[in-house]
């Protein structure tokens, strides 16, 4: 008996449906093996992420923010004295203090002298008495080697003065104002 052309198609496609089922479920298949099965690839370079919450921290705090010494002498030392200033450590690691001072008052008339050497004119010179005994002249710079106050301890704190050096004046100059700045970095 002859088989129709239209039982010939209908049985190909039904051949076809068969292998495509199979095929689907083969790839299935092989895509759960694959993904249960532990892979071992050869890798020239692997890492790691870390993350961490880093403890410590440094609080320098200076008491009194501000003082006037009202008239000053030229070639004559003017000192806070008793312990005006309290350096405070406010932080939870020990610190080590630094300080500097600007280049010129904020007026502009008067430079700050840069070295040991009594200040020329229309200069200044600012020293710190007290932190340590680590009795040092401001510098503009954050100095590298010289460190006021060394190992503060948190919640501890050093008393200091200060000290200010006018030199020769070229003019009656008005109210000269400069900003000392304290640095804290740990031990």
């Amino acid at each position: 008996m002859k088989k129709n052309q239209s039982d010939f198609h209908k049985q190909l496609i039904s051949n076809r449906m068969i292998d495509k089922k199979i095929l689907f479920a083969c790839l299935v298949s092989s895509m759960v093996i694959i993904a249960t099965s532990p892979l071992v690839m050869a890798a020239t370079e692997d890492s790691v992420i870390i993350t961490f919450d880093p403890d410590g921290d440094i609080d320098i705090d200076v008491n009194l923010s501000s003082y006037n010494f009202s008239s000053v002498l030229s070639s004559a030392w003017t000192n806070t004295t008793g312990n005006t200033f309290t350096l405070y450590n406010n932080g939870t690691v020990a610190m080590n203090t630094q300080i500097k001072t600007n280049l010129t008052t904020d007026e502009t008339n008067m430079s700050l002298n840069l070295s040991t050497a009594p200040p020329g004119q229309d200069q200044y010179a600012i020293y710190i008495e007290g932190l340590n005994a680590m009795d040092q002249y401001v510098n503009s710079t954050y100095a590298l080697y010289g460190f006021y106050s060394q190992n503060l301890n948190p919640d501890d704190n050093e008393v200091f003065d200060i000290c200010l050096l006018l030199g020769n004046l070229s003019a009656n100059h008005t109210l000269q104002t400069t900003t000392i700045y304290f640095q804290g970095s740990q031990v």
